[in-house]
């Protein structure tokens, strides 16, 4: 019986890995990006400059104008550059702007919703209560001249306050695990503070001019303890970028393993390589890198020929090199 059920176990997590697997998979190829299937064929040629994938990597957009189904290869238009996805009562919703217009679709649903209000970017941060349990979430929806607009997060993305802000304007409020558990804005003479929830909770004078990097004055700050009714309250940055290493060790993945195609990954010393199993001078350096778009994905560069392909294990079978033989018939040194 135990036998049986470690089989079980076995045969389920097989399964699941398999679903996870992609049917086609983007690459790119001199600055542009194209299409190949799981056996490295090239099913569309590198045409479109620009690529957003999403949906745990189950959805490509490309120039704001073909959208592709990964796992079952379907091709459909899309309706402007992918934006982001955002959860709306447990269903995943992603935002499309093109040059007119905002769309929320949910694909599972068939449910598209076109938007009063055109966003170029959407920054969706967690909120936090004071034990430190998810609650809410903030949504900043940014426009073409750089306003900013803090939405509701529902399927018309509702403005939670009728006024535009410049995002300096806005400030996360952190507890002492670096939780967000408010934001503050600046609207005319005074600061207004909102909690978890997103309820207004206080208000304080603000002066006419406050600092682009420092919203608020020493002596509300001084304040954020009471206000919030925590131990420790104190600004965070709603404006800044967080930083991410670029790189990923290839040596926790199989290197030298080879398929139908003569090319395979190797080690050479400290770099690593494509090598030719029928041409032993054939050698193109290669460097792993990550594709980052709200989530990372291992990706390969060829820096000689501006080119890269995936090369992440979750959704592509035993990796491989997923690219056009005849882009890697090239000289080598």
């Amino acid at each position: 019986m135990k036998k049986t059920f470690i089989l079980f176990v076995a045969i389920y997590a097989i399964n699941i890995q398999a679903q996870k697997h992609r049917k086609i998979v983007p690459f790119e190829y001199q600055n542009k990006w194209g299409i190949v299937d799981s056996l490295a064929n090239e099913i569309v040629k590198p045409i479109y400059k620009s690529v957003n994938i999403f949906n745990d990597f189950l959805y490509a957009e490309f120039d704001g104008k073909d959208l592709y189904n990964l796992q079952t290869g379907e091709k459909q238009k899309a309706l402007g550059k992918y934006i982001a996805t955002i959860g709306i009562k447990k269903d995943n919703y992603h935002l499309f702007s093109n040059d007119k217009k905002s769309y929320l679709v949910n694909f599972e649903k068939k449910e598209t919703i076109t938007l009063t209000t055109k966003y170029t970017r959407l920054d969706i941060t967690q909120l936090y209560n004071n034990i430190n349990k998810k609650t809410d979430v903030l949504i900043k929806g940014y426009l073409e001249n750089n306003e900013v607009l803090i939405l509701k997060n529902d399927k018309n993305l509702t403005p939670l306050i009728p006024h535009k802000f410049k995002n300096h304007e806005i400030d996360f409020i952190e507890n002492e695990k670096s939780k967000i558990i408010g934001f503050v804005v600046k609207q005319e003479n005074k600061y207004v503070f909102y909690n978890h929830n997103l309820k207004q909770i206080q208000t304080e004078k603000a002066p006419e001019k406050t600092g682009y990097y420092d919203l608020l004055t020493n002596e509300v700050e001084k304040k954020l303890p009471a206000i919030y009714q925590t131990e420790t309250a104190t600004p965070g940055c709603s404006s800044c970028e967080s930083v991410w290493n670029n790189s990923w060790d290839l040596d926790l993945h199989k290197v030298g393993f080879s398929d139908k195609l003569p090319y395979y990954v190797a080690r050479d010393g400290r770099k690593y390589v494509i090598n030719n199993k029928t041409n032993t001078k054939y050698s193109l350096e290669i460097y792993p890198e990550l594709f980052h778009y709200e989530r990372t994905y291992k990706i390969i560069n060829i820096s000689k020929t501006n080119s890269s392909f995936f090369y992440d294990p979750e959704y592509i079978k035993t990796p491989r090199i997923l690219f056009p033989e005849k882009y890697l018939n090239i000289k080598s040194k």
